[in-house]
């Protein structure tokens, strides 16, 4: 009985119209984006190495020079395979730090080249899977309970003596297996468009990440669907259910994400750039006035003693002495010049720390305001699957904050850089080969899948509680 009413059921949607504008426009569509994603990650590919083969150049006699005295290195941030299905915030992040800047300065953004796409933004499979499968979730199944308790089938089936649960039962996995075809053909035409594709190649690990992005993708429509139901077995008329399944679509998965995030600033308010740049600013005055004042007399002591010893010395003696002392004021002032740079390299990378520990809790709390929408959780999990998320961006500027001290500090110090006299010298291409690099660490499978658990039970918690109720609900609800 229950494969006869799932068979109906897949039947009914599959000799729809309904169903074949969704199969025709979400194919074309998840092709199309997928094609598109492909194209836009070996472009960004291509621009990656080109700006690594120009930086490997430019540390080349005679540039490298300049470069090394104005400390003006940079780190790319490569492009991620996975970016293909799911752009994430590639396009709004930069790409780029210098090291030289007061700040971290990432730039380089999508963003900044092309504002329109900021306007319209990313096209890919999780807009696709977000906005409109989720929708057509919502259009296939709002109707399958009073849809057909308007028309008086529903009270003709329960009258064969079919028992409710089963017939709910048969009508969700049927409606469920006809929503995820318009998914799931096109993906496995575009899985194997891009393992046909000579210049795409996805390690062992990148396969399995596609298929968890996959499960939360079903998920995701999943909550939509048993809400479908839900709503479809409380109201009595078609046009009833399908206005409250549209509002809380647009609530739900609009309005309370970029709510949370108004929320979040609100709550824990982030100083701007400008603001970070100024107190740098600031405390770098501070730390070279505070210096001064204390040198200063320091200072004045060995002029001083450098007036007496010249005055008391014999004539023959004097150029010879006035030598060493003036050697002497020039270490001094070089020791003093060191000394003001460490504390100002210090005071900017505690001020970077500080401004980044203070973003990422205004982050982690609009997360979890925002982890009430099933949007929020699936855009959560999938970016940090397909490692174009807010916390993979982090990483970077983790590391570049990290790298900062690390190479102005060698460039610095290190002696095979400068002669004698303090200036910058023809330099055995090693030694610049051999500077500190940066490290840009990634996550492993299992460390994403940690991150990615809490937005997998959330969705799971949620298609439970609406299948729950959608049961009781049509247990209960009265047929005539």
């Amino acid at each position: 009985m229950l494969k006869d009413i799932v068979r109906k059921e897949i039947l009914d949607h599959l000799l729809s119209s309904k169903f074949v504008f969704m199969f025709i426009i979400c194919s074309v569509l998840i092709l199309l984006s997928v094609y598109m994603g492909v194209g836009g990650y070996l472009a960004d590919k291509k621009e990656y190495d080109e700006d690594m083969a120009w930086d490997a150049l430019a540390m080349q006699p005679p540039n490298r020079y300049g470069i090394l005295s104005s400390g003006a290195l940079k780190i790319y941030r490569a492009p991620q395979t996975l970016g293909v299905f799911v752009k994430g915030v590639e396009n709004a992040a930069g790409r780029m730090s210098h090291t030289h800047l007061p700040e971290v300065g990432i730039s380089e953004s999508k963003y900044e080249s092309n504002p329109l796409t900021a306007v319209f933004g990313a096209f890919d499979l999780m807009f696709i899977v977000q906005m409109l499968l989720s929708l057509f979730a919502i259009l296939l199944i709002y109707d399958t309970i009073c849809g057909e308790r308007e028309k008086g089938t529903l009270k003709l089936a329960l009258s064969n003596n079919i028992p409710r649960d089963r017939l709910l039962l048969g009508k969700a996995v049927g409606g469920y297996i006809s929503l995820i075809i318009p998914l799931l053909v096109p993906v496995l035409l575009s899985l194997i468009y891009l393992s046909l594709h000579p210049d795409i190649a996805l390690a062992g690990e990148e396969w399995q990440r596609i298929g968890f992005i996959f499960l939360m993708f079903l998920l995701y429509l999943s909550v939509f669907f048993c809400l479908g139901l839900l709503v479809s077995s409380l109201t009595a008329r078609s046009s009833t259910s399908l206005i409250v399944l549209l509002f809380v679509w647009s609530v739900w998965g609009l309005v309370v994400p970029k709510a949370s995030v108004i929320i979040a600033g609100m709550l824990r308010p982030v100083p701007v750039a400008t603001e970070v740049y100024n107190q740098k600013i600031t405390s770098s005055n501070q730390i070279s006035q505070e210096l001064s004042q204390s040198q200063a007399q320091k200072r004045q002591e060995l002029i001083a003693q450098r007036n007496a010893q010249l005055a008391a010395a014999p004539p023959e003696q004097r150029q010879e002495l006035s030598q060493k002392l003036t050697g002497d004021m020039n270490n001094f002032n070089q020791e003093f010049q060191s000394e003001r740079e460490r504390r100002q390299r210090e005071a900017e990378v505690k001020i970077d720390r500080d401004y980044q520990m203070r973003k990422d809790a205004q982050a982690a709390l609009a997360k979890n305001i925002s982890r009430v929408s099933p949007a929020s959780a699936v855009t959560f999990s999938v970016t940090t699957l397909a490692r174009t998320g807010i916390d993979d961006y982090n990483r970077f500027v983790k590391a570049a904050l990290d790298y900062k001290p690390v190479i102005t500090g060698w460039i610095r110090t290190n002696p095979d850089l400068r002669d004698e006299r303090g200036s910058y010298k023809q330099v055995d291409p090693d030694t610049i080969a051999g500077r500190p690099q940066a490290v840009i660490e990634y996550e492993n499978l299992s460390q994403s899948f940690v991150r990615i658990f809490p937005d997998l039970v959330s969705m799971i918690l949620m298609i439970a509680l609406l299948t729950g109720g959608a049961y009781f609900a049509f247990i209960r609800c009265d047929v005539r």
